[in-house]
């Protein structure tokens, strides 16, 4: 196979509350938006794209692309290259930390968030940085 991405999106009645919280504190930019889709992406990547999708769109030929998130089962995983400066901002800002700033036995740096899907959203610290 020679696929060049992987992308995700978000099928979820909260289309407007997704979008701010990964606007708000992911610091994503909006790419494309209408009144049942949004597009956001990285702004220094904007080839790595988040979706958002309200459900129920007839337009949208495939059940299994109408139905809402159930809320469990996945997460998003952000890396950062400085994860404390990351996590001070957003502590700063009254981000809706969930998991405050910890050092796992694998050695993994980060905290967590929850969208408004339920998501989790893992930042961590980018492996290959000092």
């Amino acid at each position: 196979m020679a696929f060049q991405q992987i992308q995700t999106g978000i099928i979820t009645e909260k289309l407007i509350e997704t979008k701010y919280f990964y606007e708000t504190w992911l610091g994503l930019e909006t790419k494309f938006e209408s009144d049942w889709f949004v597009l956001l992406c990285l702004p220094n990547r904007p080839d790595v794209e988040l979706a958002i999708m309200k459900p129920n769109q007839t337009q949208v030929r495939k059940t299994y692309f109408q139905d809402s998130y159930q809320g469990k089962g996945i997460w998003f995983i952000f890396e950062s290259k400085d994860v404390t400066k990351e996590f001070e901002k957003m502590k700063q800002n009254k981000a809706p930390i969930d998991l405050t700033l910890t050092t796992e036995e694998w050695g993994d740096v980060h905290f967590t968030l929850v969208d408004p899907n339920g998501i989790g959203i893992d930042i961590v610290q980018e492996r290959n940085s000092n």
